[in-house]
């Protein structure tokens, strides 16, 4: 995935997370605790959910909201939007190894 110029986003936010911030940012939030602990959270959160068959996160990072809540919904269809082009890359491996998603 190649990386957008700066005339390409719309905000300053945009570019902030395209960039070597949002790269960073890959480093500081993985790992199998971070899904632990995004597990107990979607897991109270939906507790008194029925009926989801589909989740769209925007901002997804690498997907650990999204391995949580996969997890939580096996059945569900998982789609993400990422503007980082290397978390995305991660999302889509994750995606590609752990029954597909829209990224």
């Amino acid at each position: 995935m190649a990386e957008q110029s700066p005339e390409q986003y719309r905000t300053e936010q945009e570019h902030f997370w395209a960039g070597k911030f949002g790269s960073d940012y890959i480093e500081r939030n993985r790992g199998e605790a971070m899904v632990a602990s995004n597990l107990a959270f979607f897991s109270r959160a939906l507790r008194q959910a029925r009926g989801i068959d589909s989740c769209l996160e925007f901002g997804a990072n690498i997907g650990l909201n999204l391995r949580a809540i996969r997890q939580l919904l096996p059945g569900a269809s998982l789609s993400a939007i990422e503007i980082n082009p290397d978390a995305a890359k991660l999302c889509r491996q994750w995606f590609d190894s752990n029954g597909g998603g829209d990224l």
